[in-house]
């Protein structure tokens, strides 16, 4: 009866510390799902800061994404590059390279038929130098058929994320209007007469390049 006993102890040891063990396993797992999640946690729209010089910018992405963001004094020289996706993937790592935090910025093309795709990501530098009738003007007798693409990039320090918006339409060839900024003036999107200068703001922050990518990156950080 005493041996019986014992073993019957023993057992009964033997499944407590089966039980505990299964115990400290399962804990352990929890843990580690839970640090997975929280280093996979996405972007929050609050967490961002918004890297750009340019008045216009932030004042769209405040409209469209409901925020209260202000132009930055941070300038981020660019990669002097026609693929607008290096060039926004350069300017987003080294915005977080100096700001260490999680960082927003765009960059556009302008993609001109007549001017075999140029200025494109050089736009800046057009108008900078020529204007917009200045730039308009080097089109004589060429297609003025025209697609504008806004780019955004998100970046944490380990997830790179590009939202893209695209335009179709053409250049007109004097400035109209007196909204907006950069080439507003004088582009004209597909189906429309008036230049996005000249459109109510409201129809513009449907139908333009930065409100389409503003809209993909609004939806992405409420998935």
């Amino acid at each position: 009866m005493k041996v019986n006993k014992k073993i019957m102890n023993k057992k009964k040891i033997l499944k407590i510390k089966k039980k505990k063990k299964r115990s400290k396993l399962l804990k352990t797992k929890q843990k580690a799902v839970k640090m997975s999640k929280k280093n996979s946690k996405k972007i929050q729209l609050t967490d961002l800061v918004v890297v750009t010089t340019n008045p216009g910018k932030v004042a769209k992405i405040n409209e469209i994404l409901g925020t209260s963001h202000k132009t930055s004094s941070l300038n981020i020289p660019e990669v002097q590059s026609l693929d607008l996706d290096e060039v926004i993937t350069q300017k987003a790592k080294a915005a977080y390279q100096i700001l260490k935090k999680p960082v927003l910025v765009t960059d556009v093309s302008l993609e001109i038929e007549g001017l075999n795709g140029l200025p494109g990501t050089f736009v800046k530098f057009f108008l900078e130098t020529l204007g917009t009738e200045g730039t308009v003007d080097l089109l004589k007798g060429k297609s003025k058929k025209t697609k504008a693409t806004d780019a955004i990039a998100i970046y944490d320090g380990k997830t790179l994320k590009i939202f893209k918006g695209s335009a179709e339409g053409k250049v007109a060839p004097k400035d109209r209007g007196k909204n907006g900024f950069g080439f507003d003036k004088v582009f004209i999107s597909r189906g429309y007469t008036k230049t996005w200068a000249e459109l109510d703001t409201k129809v513009k922050n449907k139908i333009s390049h930065r409100a389409i990518a503003l809209q993909k990156l609004k939806k992405y950080l409420k998935g």
